[in-house]
């Protein structure tokens, strides 16, 4: 769309040399640990889940169901962190035409 760029764009003059890169490695590192720790955590559930089913404990079925969705949730929710918030940037040009 033409005209919808708001002409505002981020500076990083406020900080002090390096820490740019340095802010983008921590968070591309937290990105990678959330990203393994909910596959981790997935892994269990389903583990917990099976055990519940083979056992016939319905109530440990039911958190093990719990644990995988809510992983499953967080996985995606921190792979896809970057497309989001690169959406709802191009969003936010087009509410102010």
């Amino acid at each position: 769309m033409a005209g919808t760029d708001p002409g505002v764009t981020p500076t990083w003059d406020a900080l002090p040399p390096g820490v740019k890169t340095f802010l983008r490695d921590v968070v591309g590192t937290l990105m990678n640990i959330g990203i393994l720790s909910a596959v981790a955590v997935l892994i269990i559930g389903l583990i917990v889940w099976g055990f519940g089913a083979g056992t016939n404990r319905p109530g440990v079925g039911s958190v093990g169901v719990k644990i995988v969705v809510i992983s499953a949730a967080v996985a995606i929710g921190c792979a896809g962190a970057n497309a989001l918030i690169g959406f709802f940037a191009g969003q936010g040009a087009t509410i102010f035409v």
